[in-house]
């Protein structure tokens, strides 16, 4: 049955008013009037709501020096709302509890051995924690779907429901999200790339996947195998059963291993490594150049070890990339590296968690 408009809109400006301060921390009241387009006493009014509930506290701020008192702010109070992440690769595993505002509030880290299952691994890093989490997101390297991974060869799994098997292990549901849309959410989110209204994030670990959010997003068709993009017809065989794709061709696996020493190896003249490097790069430009033509991204970021890559092979990756582009597509078109690095995945988990939470309190 439909709520009363009345209650209806109650409910859109308090989830509204959350968001705001979870996104961009403590503020004035008066910010909050502006930046909400709402008048003062309905901020009032919801903040007063809200901080009877628990949600938000007043806290005075730092003093600008100047005559007067310092400033009110509205804060979020963090344990309120928590949202349980993890970031499963396939040799460790990370969990973090995060709570209303951004704050980490509890984190650990385990590695992995050949043979263990992270989806069991899950129930005892967590320590039960996930299940007092409003949401709960695990973010893993692959093609990843309403739940499922259907390839990833990190960690050499094909069609498997992850959601489910983690909901058996820990008790609860849980949103599954790939590694690089994870990285992409964290970076517009937390990070500095909340300018992108397109931003598409590209990971290097064992194998190579891509990321696409759209403000910050993520987008049921946004995770992206850029790996098995065929750049070599005919090319060396692949693991998947093609021929000529971009892991094939780049030896991804070797680069996982080693990015610092072929980058340093290079650095230092040797022939062979920068030859090697710059035809990788030509590659990834290619993949890039069909990525970029099929979704129109306004930024790109390059993570895991594609970012030592990239950094030791920039002109040749955009190179490649303008020869398989079109000029309006490329014209306005950024390319750099991310600022959160590796804790991109694990904080994108916690803030699409986020996203579910506000979604539902509408």
């Amino acid at each position: 049955m439909a709520l009363p408009p009345a209650v209806e809109l109650r409910r859109r400006n308090r989830a509204a008013l959350l968001e705001q301060l979870h996104r961009h921390g403590p503020q004035t009241r008066a910010a909050l009037t502006e930046a909400l387009e709402l008048n003062r006493s309905t901020i009032g009014a919801l903040a007063t709501d809200l901080a009877e509930s628990g949600h938000l506290q007043e806290t005075t701020g730092q003093s600008t020096g100047s005559a007067g008192r310092p400033s009110t702010l509205v804060a979020c109070v963090p344990q309120s709302i928590t949202v349980a992440a993890v970031e499963i690769r396939a040799d460790r595993l990370r969990f973090a509890l995060v709570g209303l505002g951004g704050e980490v509030l509890e984190r650990s880290e385990t590695a992995l051995e050949d043979g263990d299952d992270p989806v069991s691994a899950v129930a005892v890093i967590t320590g039960g924690k996930a299940g007092d989490a409003v949401d709960a997101v695990a973010a893993m390297p692959g093609l990843v779907d309403e739940g499922t991974v259907a390839h990833s060869t990190e960690l050499g799994w094909v069609d498997r429901d992850v959601a489910a098997d983690l909901e058996a292990a820990t008790g609860r549901e849980w949103q599954v999200v790939d590694t690089a849309t994870a990285a992409a959410v964290g970076e517009w989110s937390r990070g500095d790339a909340h300018e992108a209204r397109k931003l598409l994030y590209l990971h290097g670990g064992r194998g190579l996947t891509a990321g696409l959010v759209i403000e910050g997003r993520s987008q049921r068709g946004g995770s992206i195998q850029l790996g098995h993009i065929v750049v070599e017809p005919g090319g060396r065989e692949c693991a998947c059963g093609l021929r000529g794709c971009l892991e094939a061709e780049m030896e991804a696996f070797v680069f996982a291993e080693d990015i610092e020493n072929a980058t340093l190896a290079a650095g230092m003249g040797d022939a062979a490594a920068r030859d090697r490097l710059r035809r990788s790069g030509e590659d990834l430009g290619r993949a890039l150049g069909a990525v970029v033509t099929a979704t129109g991204p306004d930024e790109i970021l390059f993570g895991g070890w594609l970012r030592e890559l990239y950094l030791s092979t920039a002109a040749p990756v955009r190179s490649a990339l303008a020869e398989t582009t079109l000029p309006h597509l490329r014209s306005k078109l950024r390319l750099r590296t991310p600022v959160l690095g590796d804790e991109g995945a694990l904080m994108g988990a916690a803030e699409t968690g986020f996203a579910a939470v506000f979604d539902r309190m509408r």
